[in-house]
């Protein structure tokens, strides 16, 4: 186990944790900047650490996240986050 302080992370994309259940990721996105469409083989969740982020499904659904929100999702919806100002979020996905 690593204790990791994600304050100090000064890349755009850091994988925290990943094993064989599932794995966490760090992003940092610009204004502006996010993930393009896609999709997984199960469930998700997104936290936004600082910032906004849009989040759109495919079958219509919009989430505008602030800081502090954390959504769980069904990953086999394509989806994609943009992010409105500079922010980080983490995003664990379930394998």
């Amino acid at each position: 186990m690593e204790v990791i302080n994600i304050n100090k992370i000064d890349t755009n994309r850091e994988f925290l944790c990943e094993n064989e259940k599932y794995k966490t990721i760090f992003f940092k996105f610009d204004e502006g900047k996010g993930l393009p469409n896609h999709t997984h083989n199960g469930y998700a969740s997104i936290q936004v650490i600082d910032g906004i982020v849009d989040m759109k499904f495919e079958n219509g659904e919009t989430f505008e996240l602030k800081c502090g929100d954390f959504l769980p999702f069904d990953a086999r919806i394509e989806h994609n986050v943009i992010a409105r100002v500079t922010s980080k979020v983490l995003v664990t996905i379930i394998k």
